[in-house]
């Protein structure tokens, strides 16, 4: 669950529905902004996610995903 003051930007996966050719965005969005411009056709890059947050919830301005290992 996302809190309402943290907000987390992935880079995704798009693939040009002429060529067929998968390409990286140069720019991160939201799940939400992901879904809304492209649909299913938009996949997360794992160990892309970089999480934004006021400073009343100790968050800092860039955070790497974060697996366990």
């Amino acid at each position: 669950m996302i809190a309402s003051d943290r907000i987390e930007l992935w880079f995704w996966e798009l693939k040009n529905e002429i060529t067929g050719k998968w390409r990286r965005t140069s720019w991160r969005m939201t799940e939400a902004d992901a879904r809304a411009r492209h649909g299913d056709v938009a996949h997360k890059i794992e160990g892309t996610l970089e999480v934004r947050g006021s400073a009343a919830s100790g968050l800092s301005h860039m955070q790497p995903d974060r697996r366990e290992e």
